[in-house]
């Protein structure tokens, strides 16, 4: 008599326990980050660095990222907004992925830091202009999105310098960011000009806009330092004379079920 037909269906599910989870299970499974969910899919929200352990994957099933880097601060022109990159449909295996995410820019000029996982990488705001003599002003940095521009002082009307240009689109995890904007002459005064975002060029002393995060969510993200510009928490949104820039974001999403 055949072995197996003294086999039970209860002996046969227990023989399953030992089975790996990638075989057993249809969805991914994983830990990591602040997770939730929202109909059939499961959320890991990465406001800080830390890992995302993956323990089944099943062939099939895909991972959607959005990743936003630290926003660039602002001194005279705006901070340019951190750069933001987006991948649907990623092909993941069983194992642990390192996940950093930028912080806001900091001291007198500096850009937002990267955020990055999966081999991806969101590049981090550009500082925005600092005003100054012909020695000591500096111009908008590049970045994800570039910072504003800014004025030289000791000339009537004062000299501009120029804004910072984008990195983020042009790199090699693509992705969205947009140029810093010109200062702005207006009588014998010159204003910066608002950080480049990840929805828009800055222009002028207006800031560029963020970038939704759709199809994750429609929050906007990477958006330009400016005058008037509200910055949340981990909106990788640039700075602005009296407002710090904000750090970054990672998300991860899957089906679940």
């Amino acid at each position: 008599m055949p072995v197996l037909s003294t086999v039970g269906a209860a002996s046969l599910r227990a023989f399953g326990a030992f089975l790996p989870s990638s075989v057993t299970s249809p969805f991914i499974v994983a830990t990591g980050g602040t997770v939730t969910t929202s109909g059939n899919y499961k959320y890991h929200t990465f406001t800080s660095s830390g890992t995302l352990t993956v323990t089944a994957a099943p062939l099939g099933k895909y991972i959607d990222v959005l990743l936003v880097a630290g926003g660039g601060i602002g001194y005279g022109g705006g901070g340019g907004g951190g750069g933001v990159v987006i991948n649907e449909g990623s092909s993941i295996s069983i194992g642990s992925y390192s996940i950093a995410v930028g912080g806001g820019g900091g001291g007198a000029n500096g850009n937002g830091a990267d955020s990055t996982g999966f081999g991806l990488t969101a590049i981090g705001g550009g500082a925005g202009a600092i005003f100054g003599d012909s020695s000591t002003a500096v111009g908008g940095r590049f970045g994800g999105s570039g910072g504003g521009g800014g004025s030289v002082f000791g000339y009537t009307p004062p000299l501009s310098t120029d804004p910072g240009g984008a990195l983020q689109p042009t790199s090699a995890s693509g992705g969205y960011g947009n140029a810093g904007g010109a200062s702005v002459l207006i009588g014998l005064n010159r204003f910066g000009g608002g950080g480049g975002g990840a929805g828009g060029a800055g222009s002028g002393t207006t800031a560029g806009a963020g970038k939704s995060g759709s199809p994750l969510n429609s929050n906007l993200y990477g958006g330009g330092g400016g005058d008037g510009v509200s910055v949340s928490a981990n909106s990788g949104y640039g700075g602005y004379p009296g407002t710090s820039p904000a750090s970054g974001i990672v998300i991860v999403r899957y089906l679940y079920q």
